[in-house]
Protein backbone atom coordinates (compact mmCIF):
# COMPACT_ATOMS: atom_id res chain seq x y z
CA UNK A 1 0.00 0.00 0.00
CA UNK A 2 1.61 3.15 -0.71
CA UNK A 3 0.37 7.21 -0.78
CA UNK A 4 0.61 9.57 -3.54
CA UNK A 5 -0.57 13.05 -3.97
CA UNK A 6 -0.45 12.68 -8.08
CA UNK A 7 -1.81 15.47 -9.46
CA UNK A 8 -4.51 17.32 -7.71
CA UNK A 9 -6.24 14.68 -5.95
CA UNK A 10 -4.72 12.47 -3.40
CA UNK A 11 -4.79 8.73 -4.26
CA UNK A 12 -3.88 5.22 -2.73
CA UNK A 13 -2.24 2.26 -4.59
CA UNK A 14 -3.70 -1.14 -2.97
CA UNK A 15 -2.50 -3.88 -5.14
CA UNK A 16 -1.89 -1.61 -8.56
CA UNK A 17 -5.18 -0.28 -8.23
CA UNK A 18 -5.29 3.53 -7.36
CA UNK A 19 -8.10 4.37 -5.19
CA UNK A 20 -8.76 8.41 -5.05
CA UNK A 21 -10.06 10.16 -1.58
CA UNK A 22 -12.95 12.54 -2.14
CA UNK A 23 -13.63 13.58 1.34
CA UNK A 24 -10.32 15.25 2.09
CA UNK A 25 -11.06 18.73 1.11
CA UNK A 26 -12.81 21.46 3.54
CA UNK A 27 -16.33 22.10 2.85
CA UNK A 28 -17.60 25.74 2.97
CA UNK A 29 -20.94 25.85 3.53
CA UNK A 30 -22.54 28.42 1.47
CA UNK A 31 -23.79 30.69 4.78
CA UNK A 32 -20.28 31.22 5.37
CA UNK A 33 -19.03 35.21 5.29
CA UNK A 34 -17.99 36.68 1.71
CA UNK A 35 -14.66 37.94 3.78
CA UNK A 36 -13.88 34.39 5.15
CA UNK A 37 -14.70 33.00 1.17
CA UNK A 38 -12.11 35.87 -0.28
CA UNK A 39 -9.39 34.48 2.07
CA UNK A 40 -9.61 30.90 0.82
CA UNK A 41 -9.02 32.15 -2.86
CA UNK A 42 -5.53 32.29 -1.81
CA UNK A 43 -5.22 28.85 0.36
CA UNK A 44 -3.93 25.79 -2.55
CA UNK A 45 -6.15 23.23 -0.40
CA UNK A 46 -8.91 24.69 -1.40
CA UNK A 47 -8.15 25.46 -5.04
CA UNK A 48 -7.55 22.25 -5.62
CA UNK A 49 -11.10 21.03 -4.33
CA UNK A 50 -13.21 18.69 -5.70
CA UNK A 51 -16.75 19.35 -5.53
CA UNK A 52 -19.62 16.39 -6.52
CA UNK A 53 -22.63 16.76 -7.97
CA UNK A 54 -25.32 15.07 -6.01
CA UNK A 55 -28.01 12.57 -8.21
CA UNK A 56 -25.96 13.03 -11.28
CA UNK A 57 -27.03 9.36 -12.44
CA UNK A 58 -29.13 7.81 -14.51
CA UNK A 59 -30.39 4.20 -14.04
CA UNK A 60 -29.50 3.09 -17.53
CA UNK A 61 -27.00 5.47 -19.57
CA UNK A 62 -26.33 9.48 -19.66
CA UNK A 63 -26.42 10.40 -23.43
CA UNK A 64 -25.92 14.04 -23.41
CA UNK A 65 -24.82 16.69 -20.80
CA UNK A 66 -24.12 20.61 -21.71
CA UNK A 67 -23.66 23.57 -19.51
CA UNK A 68 -26.09 26.53 -20.04
CA UNK A 69 -24.39 29.60 -21.18
CA UNK A 70 -24.58 31.54 -18.56
CA UNK A 71 -22.11 28.78 -16.41
CA UNK A 72 -25.29 28.22 -13.58
CA UNK A 73 -26.93 24.98 -14.62
CA UNK A 74 -25.83 21.81 -16.08
CA UNK A 75 -28.09 19.88 -18.08
CA UNK A 76 -28.05 16.28 -18.78
CA UNK A 77 -30.45 13.53 -20.65
CA UNK A 78 -30.54 10.21 -20.43
CA UNK A 79 -32.54 6.99 -21.20
CA UNK A 80 -34.31 4.10 -20.02
CA UNK A 81 -36.53 5.79 -19.03
CA UNK A 82 -36.22 8.62 -21.17
CA UNK A 83 -35.69 11.77 -19.12
CA UNK A 84 -33.93 15.28 -18.77
CA UNK A 85 -32.38 16.72 -15.47
CA UNK A 86 -31.37 20.27 -14.46
CA UNK A 87 -28.51 20.34 -11.76
CA UNK A 88 -27.86 23.96 -10.18
CA UNK A 89 -23.98 24.37 -9.92
CA UNK A 90 -24.38 27.25 -7.20
CA UNK A 91 -25.83 24.15 -4.65
CA UNK A 92 -24.27 21.49 -6.64
CA UNK A 93 -27.80 19.73 -6.46
CA UNK A 94 -30.67 18.54 -9.13
CA UNK A 95 -32.73 21.28 -9.64
CA UNK A 96 -35.19 19.02 -11.22
CA UNK A 97 -35.75 16.55 -13.59
CA UNK A 98 -38.90 15.85 -16.39
CA UNK A 99 -39.82 12.18 -17.98
CA UNK A 100 -39.88 12.18 -21.63
CA UNK A 101 -42.02 10.25 -23.83
CA UNK A 102 -39.42 9.35 -26.51
CA UNK A 103 -35.87 8.69 -26.26
CA UNK A 104 -34.05 12.09 -26.17
CA UNK A 105 -31.02 12.12 -29.48
CA UNK A 106 -30.02 15.93 -29.00
CA UNK A 107 -30.86 18.85 -27.48
CA UNK A 108 -30.52 22.75 -27.36
CA UNK A 109 -30.37 25.26 -24.68
CA UNK A 110 -32.18 28.26 -26.13
CA UNK A 111 -31.86 30.83 -23.91
CA UNK A 112 -28.70 31.68 -21.56
CA UNK A 113 -30.77 29.75 -18.62
CA UNK A 114 -32.77 26.35 -18.41
CA UNK A 115 -35.66 28.16 -18.74
CA UNK A 116 -36.20 27.24 -22.75
CA UNK A 117 -34.89 23.92 -24.49
CA UNK A 118 -35.17 22.45 -27.66
CA UNK A 119 -35.35 18.61 -27.30
CA UNK A 120 -34.84 16.18 -30.82
CA UNK A 121 -36.57 12.93 -29.93
CA UNK A 122 -36.02 9.81 -31.67
CA UNK A 123 -40.05 9.78 -32.61
CA UNK A 124 -39.22 11.83 -34.90
CA UNK A 125 -40.78 15.29 -32.68
CA UNK A 126 -39.01 18.59 -31.58
CA UNK A 127 -40.65 19.38 -28.23
CA UNK A 128 -39.88 22.81 -26.67
CA UNK A 129 -40.14 23.29 -23.08
CA UNK A 130 -40.18 26.41 -21.19
CA UNK A 131 -39.61 26.60 -17.48
CA UNK A 132 -43.13 25.57 -16.71
CA UNK A 133 -42.87 22.35 -18.57
CA UNK A 134 -43.48 21.61 -21.86
CA UNK A 135 -44.56 24.02 -23.86
CA UNK A 136 -44.64 22.67 -27.66
CA UNK A 137 -44.08 19.62 -29.52
CA UNK A 138 -43.98 19.06 -33.34
CA UNK A 139 -43.35 16.30 -36.16
CA UNK A 140 -40.61 16.21 -38.19
CA UNK A 141 -40.78 14.23 -41.51
CA UNK A 142 -37.37 12.37 -41.18
CA UNK A 143 -35.61 10.72 -38.27
CA UNK A 144 -33.64 13.65 -36.77
CA UNK A 145 -29.48 13.36 -35.59
CA UNK A 146 -28.50 16.69 -34.58
CA UNK A 147 -29.82 19.84 -34.87
CA UNK A 148 -28.40 23.67 -33.91
CA UNK A 149 -29.69 26.88 -32.45
CA UNK A 150 -28.42 30.08 -33.76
Amino acid sequence: MAAHGAGTLKSTSINGVKLYSLTGNRYVPPWVLAKKKRSLRKDKEYQRRLDLIHDLRFETATTKIKVTPDDQYVIASGIYPPQVKVYELKELSMKFERHMVSEIVNFQILGDDYSKLAFLCADRSVNLHAKYGSHYSLRIPRMGRDMAYD
